[in-house]
């Protein structure tokens, strides 16, 4: 987003795509915002995180991470950061981290006004969100007399929990418990997402049921998925990937992966194709897979909140 912006009038139009030299500034609606600005002899998009009397801005390029500070009587400036391992015995083969503290130099310069702050930017080892935009806060309360500055973080929930609603087919196969046929099996599955740290990782859960065969006498089984999950965020079809165990009701546990895929219908609303392989496990090792036993086919409906 530091290069580009991709712009659609509505759905169904095409994508006219602008550069830093063609717009002053543009922003996600009641989210993101970002200004474009001169950086290093050539133009660029930067992330503005909090603006008032002092500013904070954020540019992520093939360099990696970059935070600037701006004042409304200075100009936006970066705060750079390097740092490296350094031996200090070869003979002990013992090293200590460098880091560098031009940021904390600049961090003083722009906040020369108010002493006060001397102390927290020196804590500050490492430039990063947090620590940045909350020296800004601070700092912008007591210099503009408690207005507080405009921030443009987007504010994410600490936790989501996204439903799917499952049918579909159940074999087993090298099981001493289970007659060798396919049986039909649905239920609910809970995708709990953390977004705060990491917009592609869930913990999937939920309940699975089915009535199987033993010895020609039937029975219900319950299982619960344990198991971190892969999910793309992008595109109309996104593809997903699981590992962790099923715990059956009662006593007993296998090793479980998924692979499938969301395709995305409307608004909040997907269709989702599971496809799950279940192995015993190895008897020391509770994740070690063993010999496959069971094979799911699910398809169902996905909803996000």
């Amino acid at each position: 987003m530091g290069q580009i912006c991709n712009f659609k009038t509505s759905e169904k139009s095409e994508i006219t795509a602008y550069s830093p030299a063609d717009l002053t500034a543009y922003r996600f609606i009641d989210s993101k915002y970002y200004i474009s600005n001169q950086i290093n002899g050539s133009k660029a998009f930067l992330e503005v995180l909090i603006k008032g009397k002092i500013s904070i801005y954020y540019l992520r390029n093939e360099g990696g991470d970059h935070y600037f500070i701006g004042k409304t009587e200075l100009p936006i400036t970066e705060l750079p950061y390097e740092e490296h391992i350094v031996s200090q015995d070869e003979s002990t083969y013992k090293s200590y981290l460098v880091q560098s503290k031009t940021h904390i130099g600049i961090l003083n310069y722009y906040m020369q006004d108010a002493p006060v702050f001397q102390n927290k930017i020196a804590k500050i080892k490492k430039p990063d969100n947090i620590n940045l935009v909350e020296l800004a806060k601070e700092y912008n309360a007591k210099m503009s007399d408690g207005k507080q500055a405009d921030s443009y973080i987007k504010k994410q929930s600490f936790a989501k929990v996204n439903l799917q609603g499952v049918i579909g087919l159940n074999t087993f196969s090298n099981s001493d418990f289970v007659d060798s046929k396919v049986y039909f099996q649905g239920g609910i599955l809970a995708h709990v997402w953390m977004p705060r740290a990491n917009e592609k990782l869930y913990f999937r859960t939920g309940a699975l049921f089915s009535v199987i065969q033993t010895d020609g006498q039937s029975h219900g089984i319950l299982k619960i998925p344990l198991q971190l999950e892969y999910i793309s965020p992008k595109n109309k079809v996104r593809p997903k990937f699981a590992f962790g165990v099923f715990v059956y009701s009662p006593f007993y546990q296998s090793v479980a992966m998924m692979g499938g895929v969301n395709i995305h219908l409307k608004n909040s609303i997907f269709i989702s194709v599971d496809y799950d392989l279940e192995f015993s496990h190895a008897d020391k090792f509770p994740l070690l897979p063993k010999q496959l036993f069971s094979q799911n086919f699910s398809v169902g409906f996905y909803y996000t909140f």
